[in-house]
């Protein structure tokens, strides 16, 4: 069993319209509900791939008894502890001619320290039947920088490996209690360590920096197209296709539960690398109510580009 830990989950609203600009009037083609948050995410995608799962975090209001009951609904296990208030939404924009997306989101309730306990009880509890702990995105109001990182310790004390995404000094955090690995997006590089987002060099030796810390695997975003990897065989970049791509939001999140899968399935390095990256490939290539499947990420894999730096 695997555990997905999202803090702060959120109703994901996809509003598709046609030339968006600010400041005007528009009538959406499409709308689309959905829930959503990093773990959130890897849960429904491990499910879509035959992985079964305990989605965990704080939840709040009718918003949050919409989001377990759409977790639920999906074939998953949920753990997650009340709190008072209302959960998030994010509202995104798709404009389906100028092929972006415009994000809004909420800040979520706030998450007291009884809560917090609750929390940590229920992770103790569901620790000795996990095989692998994954956690990320934002955390909400009241809960301390350090979270992520007393999570990874209670993970770590059990030999189970763990799997964190997030930014900031949240990450920063994390990265000290020694992740088995650390997925990093672009805001953390430029934000957190001053690194141009364009120079692969500077992505290579800050990855590298925190790989001889202790961390087992560093996987840093390239652009849209690509992935850098630091492992103990050196040094990976991983490319697909994203033409004709629909959406890039559950991208880094399915490239996380293809490694879930590839560890629990023992793979290779490389082939680790080309199945999370496969996975990715058809996620954004499918649209919010399209799951992807076993059978078209293994047809996937021969089209993931790998570079040895």
């Amino acid at each position: 069993m695997m555990i997905t830990i999202t803090p702060n989950p959120a109703i994901d609203e996809v509003y598709t319209v046609s030339n968006f600009r600010p400041g005007r009037w528009f009538r959406a083609s499409d709308v689309n509900r959905s829930p959503g948050g990093r773990g959130v995410n890897v849960s429904i995608i491990l499910k879509q791939l035959g992985y079964d799962s305990v989605s965990t975090g704080f939840l709040a209001g009718h918003t949050g008894s919409y989001i377990r009951d759409e977790i639920l609904a999906r074939g998953i296990s949920t753990n997650f502890v009340d709190v008072k208030g209302e959960s998030r939404s994010n509202t995104f924009i798709r404009d389906d001619v100028g092929a972006v997306e415009t994000l809004i989101a909420d800040s979520g309730p706030n998450v007291g320290d009884d809560a917090v306990k609750r929390f940590f009880w229920n992770l103790e509890r569901l620790l000795p039947r996990a095989t692998a702990v994954q956690m990320g995105g934002s955390l909400p109001p009241g809960l301390p920088d350090d979270f992520f990182k007393g999570a990874i310790d209670i993970a770590r004390r059990r030999n189970i490996p763990v799997f964190v995404e997030s930014f900031g000094t949240p990450l920063d955090r994390a990265i000290e209690a020694l992740p088995t690995v650390v997925k990093i997006d672009q805001r953390f590089m430029k934000k957190m360590r001053d690194v141009s987002l364009s120079a692969l060099d500077y992505l290579i030796d800050v990855s590298k920096g925190i790989f001889d810390e202790g961390v087992d695997w560093i996987v840093t975003s390239y652009f849209n197209n690509s992935n850098l990897f630091c492992t103990t065989k050196g040094h990976f970049l991983a490319e697909i296709d994203v033409e004709s791509a629909v959406t890039f939001r559950a991208a880094s999140d399915s490239l996380t539960a293809g490694m879930m899968i590839a560890r629990a399935e023992r793979m290779g390095i490389e082939d680790t690398i080309r199945f999370s990256m496969a996975c990715v490939r058809e996620n954004i290539h499918s649209d919010v109510a399209t799951a992807i499947s076993r059978e078209n990420v293994e047809k996937a894999v021969a089209k993931v580009v790998i570079q040895k730096l």
